[in-house]
Formats: C-alpha cells, structure tokens, sequence
C-alpha cells in the first residue's frame, strides 16, 4: 500500500466513516434476517472489484449467474488507486457494494471503525459446508480476524520470498543465501560495479512498510507493542533491520527502487539487468512471464534470508461485505462460490496470484513443475512463507502509522537521516496517531 495510494483515501475514510460507525451503531453484523440462513438469494447483486483486467472476479460471474439465474449482477470494476475513496463514500452514503476485493493492508481501518460485516456469525463457522478454520492457514486465519471475529475471507495473499537469477548465481558460484550475512555476500558477489556504483546484477531495495516489515520481523522485532498503542518498530531490532536494508546501497550492491524509478515490480529494472534479486510475493511469477518472457528459465525462488528468524508481512486481497450491504445473503452465497478449489485456482489463471485456501495451493496446478523458474515449483515457498508472516495490526490509524514508517524508511535509505533518527521520528508520529484514535 503505496502513499501515493493511501494518503488522500485515509484522509476521506476517517470523515466519512465516522458518520456510518455513528449511524450503525458501530455494530458489524448484518441483521438476522439476512443472514446465510435465509433461503436462495434474489435480487440486485452488487459486486466492486480492483483486480484490474486480470481479474479472476469477472469470470467467475458468468458461473456464479448459472447457479443463480435470479440474481441480477451488478458488477463495476474500480481502478486501484481511487478504490479506497469510492468503498469509504459508498459504505458512509448508504450505497455500498455488497462485495468488495479490498487490500489486506486496508482491512485494519475499515475493521476498527465497525464497518465490516461479521462473517463469523454470517457463516456459522463453514465455507462451502466445511469449518473454515480447515481451509486456511492459521496466519491467514489471524489476517481475517479482528477482535475474535471474522471480518474478511482471504482470496489470494501475498507473503514474500526471494527472487535470484539462477543462471547469474550459478555462472559465479554464488550459494543462494539463507542468513543475512550470506545474502550481503551474495550480493557482493552478484553485482557488477564501477567506481563503486552499481552497473547491473543488484539487489531491489524498496523504501516501503513491507519490506522493512519483513527485516524487522525477521530480525524478532515488531512494529507495535503488544496492546497496540506505542510504537515499538523503532527499538534495536527495527533500526538493525533498516541499518540492513542501506548496507546494500552502502556497498553499492543494491539498487534503490523508489516511486521515481517506476511501480514497485521493478520490471524496468528487471528487464534491463539493474536488479537480479528483490523480495516479493507470488504474484510476481505472473507480472515476470508476462513482461520479461525472454529471462525464462533463468529465475528461481527461495526461502527469504533470516537473521534470528522466518518473517514476511502477510498481505493478500480480502472479499469483504460492508456492514450495510443491502444483499448480504447473495454476497454471502458469492463469497463461497469465489472460495472453491475450481474458482480459487482463477486467481493464478487470471491474475497470476497465489489463492489464499489450502485446497488451491496444494493443486496440481499450483504444484506441478514450471519451465520459467527452471522446472522448479515455488507456490511451496510462498506456502511456508505464509506459515510465518504477520499481518499488520489491526487499529484505526493504520494509514497514518503506514505512511509514517514509510517515511522514515525512505529518509534513513536516502542518507538524510540515520536509522535510528528516522525510525524515532516516524515512532513519534505513529504514538500521536494512536493516542488520537
């Protein structure tokens, strides 16, 4: 979740859903007349998607009308970048959607201002007639639950992993890492340099919440403490951790990859050689063989490096029904149909993303050799990085908390602050932004 993204969409969140928590009575659970128990669902379906052309959501509908001839379908698909703005005046006007894909990332504010459905109560436990907490990971299960209640059903996640050239490792004898120290000496091996600048073969360093996530809770830290309302990420694993991410441009080994240099794939930098391993989440083995086809065969996927620990944030996309969502039994009776094996496997098909249940990701699809990452099968390397990532928590002020480490991350990785200086300034922030909830 990008500040490009988040800054205007938090601002216009906070007003407007004040009025719908205030008018809800900040409840989150449909009434029970409209609950799944209510019979086959009729009426207007409405249905607000942010995959993009890549949606695997789109043709589900087609499957979904099949089943339920009824059913008048209303979908719209809503750009990324204004989707936040448009679910926030939707949910506060009384004109919501009745499901919506939204960001993992954005649940925590939505679920601490009440305006999520309960779908523990919704579903009675079960998802296509199985006990949810069978079809999820226990991680994921954490990610969908706010205060002991389900609020969103996960339908792909992402959790990060590392991305290497193989070719390139193999040409130089370079060993795939699996400590901190091995990978800055991977690194230092890989690159190609002059004048001590990198000319190609870097490692991606992202100034983003996720990435510095990822080193801090590799390195057993933690970005809030454990009531949620102090920062803590500012403490001596978080500025360990961001010391970490700048050694790599310190060596000249890495390559800073910020708004200024493109959209966070770092294709261009892919493409051209500048960057031969980045962390990043599954979805990244589509976006590779759709933009770079010519580097197939040379890529792999490995278990991230650690320093104490396994550690990625946990993020994904949710499908989620507001509170005063007009269909909830139809949205309710869609949520499943999205969740079985036959249609969780649509978000590899379509969106080149990994399903978020345990039924898809041990498919055949998923499992079986693939000839771009050298015959090797890396959903099992997301699978088990998912088993140890963390998502973010769950307060109000999240948008405020997110940008402010973004902030201080970028400012420690330019040289204008130290780590420590730039983590206390964003602590400083994020404490006044939970005092203030």
């Amino acid at each position: 979740m990008s500040r490009s993204r988040t800054v205007l969409a938090a601002a216009v969140t906070i007003v407007l859903l004040a009025a719908l928590v205030a008018s809800c009575g900040g409840s989150s659970t449909p009434s029970a007349s409209s609950s799944a128990s209510a019979g086959q669902p009729t009426g207007t379906l409405t249905v607000w998607d942010y995959y993009g052309s890549a949606t695997p959501i789109k043709p589900a509908i087609k499957a979904f009308k099949k089943l339920h001839p009824q059913l008048t379908i209303n979908y719209q698909a809503v750009d990324w970048d204004t989707f936040r703005q448009k679910f926030s005046v939707g949910v506060s006007s009384g004109a919501p959607p009745d499901v919506a894909t939204l960001d993992m990332t954005w649940i925590p504010t939505y679920a601490a201002q009440g305006v999520l459905a309960d779908l523990t109560k919704m579903s009675g436990g079960q998802l296509n007639g199985k006990p949810i907490q069978s079809q999820y990971t226990p991680g994921s299960l954490k990610a969908m639950t706010y205060q002991g209640h389900l609020v969103t059903m996960m339908s792909d996640f992402d959790a990060y992993a590392l991305y290497y050239r193989a070719d390139l490792f193999k040409q130089k004898g370079v060993a795939v890492p699996k400590t901190w120290d091995e990978f800055s000496a991977a690194a230092r091996q890989l690159a190609v340099t002059s004048g001590g600048k990198l000319e190609k073969y870097g490692f991606q360093v992202l100034p983003d919440t996720f990435h510095f996530a990822q080193m801090l809770y590799q390195n057993g830290g933690a970005i809030l403490n454990g009531d949620n309302t102090k920062a803590v990420f500012n403490g001596s694993e978080g500025v360990a951790a961001l010391a970490y991410m700048k050694s790599f441009l310190d060596d000249g080994t890495g390559v800073y990859w910020g708004p200024d240099q493109g959209d966070s794939s770092g294709i261009a930098g892919i493409k051209d050689q500048r960057i031969a391993m980045f962390l990043n989440g599954p979805y990244l083995m589509g976006i590779l063989k759709s933009s770079a086809p010519e580097q197939s065969g040379k890529w792999a996927v490995a278990p991230a490096p650690i320093s104490k620990q396994p550690g990625s944030y946990l993020g994904g996309t949710g499908l989620t029904i507001p509170v005063n969502a007009k269909n909830p039994t139809a949205a309710w009776a869609f949520v499943q149909f999205l969740l079985t094996p036959s249609q969780q496997l649509g978000v590899y098909k379509y969106a080149g993303a990994a399903p978020a249940t345990i039924a898809a990701l041990h498919s055949p699809l998923l499992t079986k050799p693939d000839p771009y990452f050298g015959g090797q099968a890396p959903f099992g390397i997301f699978l088990d990085a998912m088993a140890t990532a963390t998502p973010y928590p769950y307060v109000q002020a999240w948008d405020k908390v997110d940008t402010a480490i973004s902030d201080g991350v970028t400012s420690a990785l330019l040289g204008k602050q130290s780590s420590q200086d730039a983590l206390n300034t964003a602590a400083q922030t994020t404490d006044s932004a939970l005092a203030g909830q």
